[in-house]
């Protein structure tokens, strides 16, 4: 038998000496993937979200919750984005709005704004493509589309300052975004109203709560009825969207990063020091 007594002080020493750095390694390791990984989820939404995509991004939540953890979280309003929505008749939603009325044959209705001049960042290709077609109908009535438009004092006007129809654009296809209706036609709704008739230009003053100040607001709008007399017709309907699952994404991005670059390069700057 062979029995060998060593002395490891000096490596018990260097262990406590190197313990908190490598502590305060892995957190700072940590603390740096999680910031990178809330950036990366940001860069997702902007690139593959539009219409949601400021919904999602303001439903998003970033925060340390501990030494060693951070939270992204979706809230709940907006998980319809990241998980996705079946298909469903929208009119129950519509109708409980506290603005939907009741007509006098005992119908609910309500009339549902759709706005025009959202910046192209914020709209879906089909929506981009009607906003160009009014953009392109409004410089011919030389009408500005987003530059407000002012009086003989210099003031903003408000109410309703141009109502007007387009019979386009035409759809040129079945599919997404084109609408009812033949192809060759104006792209329109169920009923056969085409998407851009009735456009209406408003401008209207705005009170924001927390300054006090007021400023006027420009809007392109049509405006379209939602009756419970529609359900019947199978109106009102959503197609669905769906999942964009960025945060599952995100999470796989994440765990990648911190097996294939983060922990070899602190394992390699561990051992350097010994």
């Amino acid at each position: 038998m062979i029995s060998l007594n060593v002395d490891l002080t000096a490596i018990l020493d260097l262990q406590k000496e190197l313990e908190p750095k490598v502590q305060k390694a892995f957190l700072d390791a940590a603390q740096g993937l999680a910031l990178q990984a809330h950036a990366h989820i940001l860069e997702e939404a902007q690139s593959k979200l539009h219409s949601t995509r400021d919904k999602y991004i303001s439903a998003l939540d970033f925060k340390q919750v501990s030494q060693d953890t951070w939270i992204i979280a979706l809230d709940e309003s907006a998980m319809w984005i990241e998980e996705g929505m079946t298909e469903h008749s929208m009119l129950d939603s519509l109708l409980s709005s506290p603005k939907a009325k009741t007509a006098k044959d005992g119908s609910k209705y309500l009339v549902v704004p759709f706005e025009h001049n959202k910046g192209p960042s914020k709209q879906t290709p089909a929506q981009n493509d009607l906003t160009q077609t009014i953009r392109k109908e409004m410089r011919n009535r030389k009408i500005p589309y987003g530059k407000l438009e002012v009086d003989e004092n210099g003031k903003p006007k408000t109410g309703l300052l141009h109502k007007f129809d387009i019979w386009a654009p035409v759809k040129t296809a079945e599919g997404p975004g084109q609408g009812h209706g033949p192809i060759g036609k104006p792209r329109q709704g169920p009923t056969g109203i085409p998407f851009l008739q009735n456009i209406s230009v408003y401008q209207r003053a705005i009170k924001n709560e927390a300054t006090g100040k007021t400023s006027v607001k420009r809007g392109v709008l049509t405006f379209r009825v939602a009756s419970s007399k529609h359900a019947a017709e199978g109106r009102w309907h959503h197609p669905g969207t769906p999942a964009r699952n960025l945060m599952d994404s995100t999470a796989d991005w994440a765990l990648k990063v911190w097996e294939t670059k983060i922990v070899p390069d602190l394992l390699r700057r561990l051992e350097s020091t010994l």
